[in-house]
């Protein structure tokens, strides 16, 4: 059994918004492991070659890792409120889905 596209422009931009973010997200992941396999070859390296020096990369790269992980916590939690947010507004009174619709929107852009 197929499921139809949604024909609803506001339900295609949203899968579409998702879909670009889930490439985003899968960028940002790589860019965590690329960072995480060079901080353990780094570490590793120092301990083989007795030059401790050389575990410094690993902690300058430990720390970058925290922006992409950041990131990808954003979109995950903004992906959530873009999927559930049409099943959601769709079962309220218009008054009330036009106000949760300015809710959630100040609290995916507060930043």
């Amino acid at each position: 059994m197929s499921i139809a596209p949604p024909s609803d422009p506001i339900l295609i931009r949203i899968d579409q918004v998702l879909r670009d973010n889930r490439r985003t997200e899968n960028l940002f992941i790589g860019l965590a492991v690329v960072l995480f396999v060079f901080g353990i070859g780094t570490m590793l390296l120092a301990v083989f070659t007795d030059r401790l020096i050389w575990a410094s990369p690993s902690a300058i790269t430990t720390a970058l890792l925290y922006w992409p992980m950041r990131e990808i916590r954003r979109m995950r939690r903004e992906n959530i409120a873009l999927a559930t947010a049409p099943a959601l507004i769709s079962r309220l009174p218009a008054a009330e889905a036009a106000a949760e619709i300015q809710r959630m929107l100040e609290n995916l852009f507060q930043r």
